[in-house]
């Protein structure tokens, strides 16, 4: 998980925002300074919180929401929690309590904790410095809080199958029991469902702020996948990572995840670092960024032509435009309320009607790069958790990936599993796209 502290140490030279293009054909691209970026994330973190914890909570059942997190193991939730300062400390405890108003009580324990200025706390308490044998504790404090407010139900950050949402560690946990003891230990539950729906659902602001960030990773994608960075028989596979990561630190972002470009020769995978690229390779790049705490995923595909060549062959568009039937159906499908794996069951039919073979396996993005809303993917709850079980939530972010596969007769009816991924969000007609999706290949020329 990167935070805008991360993005001011990969790229702290950059100064002021800008405006790029990757050709004067194509429009401006804004990308904020690292001090927007982070004034944004952090306003959003406050609207988020005003807006959307109560209705989670109480949604949840659970009065009381308490996330335990220490200086090396900060909990990954406290990043859309925080405000400019105190998602740290030694051990802190972060309390949010519905006590039937209208807003939630919010108070935070612990050291290294926000100013008296912070738009999400109320109460910002730190250890009394002469508790206990053995120094300060946050625990005294932690239990008279918690024995002043009484909560019935008390949700801790513990999943079994969600890493995002089971951020509580043994040891913290054993320190909160410790603290509150065993008649409130009792009234200890899972807050799962809390995170997820928290996490999970995006506030207007965000929509905008998220078409940008995929207009970002949309300007990598097209100068890695171009003659501007790859020269055929000359560029390897090594040189356009470290080109596209080169690029997102002078624009002021950082990858999501690591940057990959896969090299299909005649129908057979061929990888390694080294490997050049040569005319008649087909590349596809997957690159995501992180902007204002958002994350996007998708992936290009470009064809090298050979000499003499305008176009790619036919069979690699065919498989192509296959592909796009796959999320066609899956767009089709994936309305409210249908659950995850049911998309994917649903769409893979209607594609086997029209003969294409198809795989769905798209996610949820939010404040992760696998999200914690619902995936379009198998049933598998001990890999890719419940999620598959949870139900399309409309305004939902997804990266729709899929794949089609598709002899092509060009070489020797070799099978192309053609995958794509496009950034989309939920709505009661199915999913849309934030950017116009890839329809066509990109095409890069050989000397």
């Amino acid at each position: 998980m990167h935070s805008l502290r991360s993005v001011c140490t990969l790229a702290a030279c950059l100064a002021v925002g800008a405006c790029v293009a990757l050709s004067e054909e194509k429009p401006a691209v804004h990308v904020m300074s690292l001090q927007e970026q982070a004034e944004t994330l952090y306003d959003l973190n406050v609207k988020r919180v005003d807006r959307l914890m109560l209705p989670a909570m109480r949604n949840a059942g659970i009065d009381c929401w308490v996330i335990m997190s220490r200086e090396g193991f900060i909990d990954p939730v406290l990043e859309y929690i925080r405000d400019e300062n105190g998602e740290g400390g030694h051990r802190n405890a972060f309390i949010f309590f519905d006590d039937g108003s209208e807003r939630l009580r919010r108070t935070v324990i612990g050291t290294h904790l926000p100013g008296s200025d912070s738009r999400i706390w109320d109460e910002i308490l730190s250890y009394p410095s002469d508790y206990g044998e053995e120094g300060p504790s946050l625990q005294p404090e932690l239990r008279r809080v918690i024995h002043e407010l009484r909560p019935q139900r008390i949700g801790v950050n513990q999943s079994r199958t969600i890493g995002t949402s089971d951020g509580l560690t043994v040891e913290m946990r054993k320190h909160l029991e410790n603290a509150i003891g065993p008649r409130y230990a009792r009234r200890i539950v899972s807050a799962e469902q809390v995170s997820t729906e928290f996490l999970g659902t995006h506030i207007a602001e965000e929509f905008p702020l998220f078409e940008e960030a995929a207009r970002i990773g949309q300007l990598v994608h097209e100068e890695v996948l171009s003659n501007k960075v790859i020269e055929p028989g000359v560029t390897t596979v090594n040189e356009v990572i470290w080109y596209a990561y080169n690029r997102m630190h002078e624009l002021g972002v950082v990858p999501g995840y690591p940057v990959t470009l896969s090299v299909n020769r005649q129908g057979e995978r061929v990888g390694g670092p080294n490997t050049v690229i040569q005319p008649g390779d087909l590349l596809k790049t997957d690159i995501g960024i992180i902007y204002t705490g958002l994350y996007t995923d998708f992936k290009r595909t470009a064809y090298v032509l050979k000499p003499g060549e305008t176009a790619a062959p036919e069979g690699v568009q065919i498989a192509l435009d296959n592909a796009v039937k796959v999320q066609d159906a899956v767009a089709q499908v994936a309305v409210p309320g249908v659950l995850g794996y049911e998309v994917k069951e649903q769409a893979e039919a209607i594609c086997a009607q029209q003969g294409v073979e198809a795989n769905v396996a798209s996610h949820s993005v939010d404040g992760f790069i696998h999200g914690v809303g619902s995936w379009f993917a198998a049933n598998w709850p001990d890999r890719t958790s419940v999620r598959s079980t949870f139900p399309v939530r409309n305004g939902a972010f997804y990266a729709l990936e899929s794949s089609a596969t598709t002899e092509i007769p060009e070489w020797g009816n070799k099978r192309l599993s053609f995958g794509t991924e496009e950034t989309v969000f939920a709505t009661p007609e199915g999913l849309r796209n934030f950017i116009p999706r890839q329809e066509e290949l990109y095409l890069i020329r050989s000397q």
